[in-house]
């Protein structure tokens, strides 16, 4: 019968080995992926929770935090007698590296269904995340110099560096129901966006060339930056910066709306296709803006000619006429390169820009060979800030009559494993959740470039297990009396 079943839906296995071949940056874990954690039901609209309806209000109640790095680990470059190795630095580094930072706050999320057949959600949550790209050429600069054989007379690109973050309220409504009987569940959800700030690296074109004859340097570029609550005035003078709101509820600078689709496809009796969108959409801002750019130019330096400079100046050859000489051409260097590449605004007021939110696209199939296990494959592809990431998973759960629920799973980032776990317990109408999607960070932290937790705690109702009526002073006969 099972390979029967194989051979009948070969196309769906093939299409997720060749899905979940793909390796990268972004991330899945028990919250997205199981409806014991409250929220996979707004990962993919059309996987229905277990309970007759749920309830999560505010704090610790879902609460999500990840921190990631791309590049090198800590113990990829720095010895155990803390010793760093520029060229393990170097040759762990790809092209272009990031820093993210994500965090989820719900304020309050509540759903019903209707046995297998419909659920309704509602949510509320507040969202911060930001990331920080950066240019592998920028350490390698660093750390061999411009006059390198590698560097010298090629031009170095900076143009991947920039900084982008934003933060917002997040209104939701999701609806899953069933399109055919056991067979095959759809769903939908919508969005409404209140941005709250915003910062964004619109453009930032860098280019950096060492000259082969005279080292001299020759430095080109332009960058666009834009904000929304926050002023990049008071930052370039070096002020505060103001917290929205001040303390209190913050004013919606930006506007928006994002989507959810999904499926769920029961194959076969033990295997399931699920695939879904999430988060299609973003935000306009509109209140409360700022602009900054740098326009196209071009700044050439030819160095220091210390002999001369210490001829005109009739001085001694002594380390303080050499450093205050260095000194002053540090200076008016540095003024030199202010003037080409002044910081202005535009006139007027500034214009509106665009963000969007974090969009996952995501495939997978599920394997139950019994009620309590399941075997998940997933493959994945995230959107954010720009960039495209790609990644596949795998994970193994057991279930426990409905009380408990654990999971393990394993996934590959930025050229390293991540091994995930996470727990799910209820009692009564209490539900406790924990989630984590790389362990090892938080044991060895030094040896790990993603941090991820989740903690929930929510109220589940009804839908226990129905239990068969006995009449009164029924005592029962034959072999049901006994066994």
């Amino acid at each position: 019968m099972l390979t029967s079943d194989l051979s009948k839906y070969r196309w769906a296995v093939v299409l997720l080995v060749l899905g979940a071949s793909l390796t990268g940056k972004g991330q899945l874990g028990p919250t997205e992926l199981l409806p014991e954690w409250g929220q996979a039901g707004w990962s993919n609209p059309a996987i229905l929770h277990p309970s007759g309806g749920h309830l999560l209000i505010g704090g610790l109640s879902g609460g999500q935090f990840e921190l990631d790095h791309t590049g090198p680990t800590y113990a990829d470059f720095i010895g155990v007698d803390g010793a760093i190795n520029p060229e393990a630095l170097l040759s762990n580094m790809d092209p272009m590296e990031s820093i993210g930072f994500r965090s989820e706050v719900p304020i309050i999320s509540v759903g019903f269904r209707d046995q297998k057949r419909f659920e309704f959600r509602l949510r509320s949550r507040v969202v911060a995340e930001q990331k920080f790209d950066y240019d592998r050429d920028l350490f390698d600069l660093a750390w061999r110099g411009n006059g390198h054989p590698d560097n010298i007379g090629r031009p170095i690109s900076l143009g991947a560096m920039g900084m982008n973050s934003q933060v917002y309220f997040d209104h939701g409504v999701s609806v899953g129901a069933m399109a055919k009987e056991d067979k095959l569940w759809l769903g939908w959800g919508i969005h409404l966006l209140n941005g709250v700030a915003a910062f964004q690296t619109e453009t930032f074109d860098v280019e950096w060339t060492t000259d082969t004859l005279d080292y001299s340097w020759d430095l080109s570029g332009a960058a666009t930056f834009n904000a929304a609550g926050v002023s990049l005035d008071s930052l370039l003078e070096g002020g505060e910066i103001e917290v929205p709101g001040n303390g209190g509820m913050p004013n919606t600078l930006g506007a928006g709306i994002a989507f959810d689709f999904g499926f769920l496809w029961r194959i076969g009796e033990w295997i399931e296709l699920d695939g879904a969108v999430e988060g299609r959409g973003g935000m306009r801002w509109l209140e409360s803006l700022s602009s900054k750019r740098v326009d196209p130019a071009n700044f050439v330096l030819e160095g220091i000619d210390l002999v001369g400079e210490l001829s005109d100046a009739g001085l001694s050859g002594s380390s303080d006429s050499l450093s205050q000489a260095l000194e002053d051409w540090t200076e008016a260097m540095t003024d030199s390169l202010t003037n080409t590449f002044p910081v202005d605004s535009d006139p007027g007021l500034s214009a509106a820009f665009d963000t969007r939110v974090r969009e996952t696209w995501r495939l997978g199939m599920r394997f139950k060979p019994s009620k309590s296990v399941e075997v998940s494959v997933m493959a994945f592809r995230q959107f954010r800030f720009g960039q495209t990431t790609e990644g596949g998973m795998f994970g193994l759960t057991y279930r426990l009559r409905g009380n408990v629920t654990a999971h393990v799973q394993g996934q590959y980032h930025s050229n390293r494993w991540m091994w995930g776990s996470g727990l799910s317990l209820r009692g009564g109408p209490i539900r406790l959740s924990v989630a984590a999607r790389n362990v090892p960070g938080f044991l060895f932290p030094l040896d790990a470039g993603h941090w991820h937790g989740q903690v929930g705690v929510s109220f589940d109702m009804g839908y226990a297990q129905k239990k068969k009526k006995r009449r009164k002073n029924d005592l029962g006969t034959g072999k049901g009396m006994w066994h």
